[in-house]
């Protein structure tokens, strides 16, 4: 069978992956998503595509952890994986979507002074009062990821704690203040978990943990800065890249 032209479908981007994407978009969305079918013929059906597609596309959900494969019973969805996506644009974009039963909490939200790494990190004298914030993400009642935040305190003033739970911190500079995130600085680690990280994800000492240091720029100025700590067990990241520049 020869795929078919579908108005939902956009020209120009290999069709397999615009399947994927759909797939991934029926995860996230459905409650009951282990128990979506997912055969050859079902997928080939639904979208209209050819088998070919389908099992290239599926292929890749293998790959990337979403989905997982048991030899002459089928594929089914992987459980129990938070992933969340990030762009070259937004770097966070907005993990509500990523699944229902995700629970946003605040850990902190104050003054503190800064202390001389995030100091550098925001070019503020060492001392200086900013404002921290620490985020934590839940899936169900499993602590997944520590969000921890520092930001100048005249980009704080009108932040709430509405907007900590409800959007990014780029969401947050760009439609609540209208300051423009024009670049940024990620670092990615995988490392032991610490004491205090154990204990804080039931997990033991050692056990892995995914770092994400980020720093976000208005021109050379920056912005923000911060870490999350992710249970590596729990999170996965699809990042989206391009070729194309703006």
């Amino acid at each position: 069978m020869a795929d078919r032209n579908d108005a939902n479908f956009i020209p120009g981007v290999p069709l397999y992956r615009q399947v994927q994407d759909k797939i991934q978009e029926m995860l996230r969305t459905n409650k009951g998503a282990e128990g979506l079918p997912l055969t050859d013929s079902y997928l080939v059906d639904y979208f209209g595509v050819s088998r070919i597609t389908v099992r290239k596309a599926v292929e890749g959900l293998v790959d990337a952890g979403w989905l997982y494969r048991v030899p002459k019973l089928g594929t089914f969805v992987r459980p129990g994986m938070f992933r969340e996506k990030l762009t070259l644009t937004s770097f966070l974009d907005p993990w509500s979507e990523a699944s229902k039963r995700l629970q946003i909490r605040i850990g902190r939200f104050d003054r503190v002074k800064a202390a001389p790494e995030i100091a550098n990190s925001l070019q503020v004298k060492n001392g200086e009062e900013i404002v921290y914030v620490q985020r934590l993400r839940f899936q169900g009642d499993k602590l997944v990821v520590v969000d921890d935040r520092y930001l100048r305190v005249i980009h704080a003033r009108r932040l709430t704690d509405k907007d900590i739970l409800t959007s990014s911190f780029v969401d947050y500079f760009q439609k609540r203040l209208n300051v423009q995130i024009e670049n940024g600085e990620m670092e990615i680690e995988a490392r032991g978990a610490n004491a205090k990280e154990a204990k804080a994800f039931g997990i033991r000492a050692g056990q892995p943990v995914l770092g994400r240091r980020i720093t976000l720029f208005n021109r050379k100025r920056p912005l923000l800065t911060g870490v999350s700590v992710y249970r590596a067990d729990r999170v996965s990241y699809r990042v989206m890249i391009s070729n194309h520049e703006d």
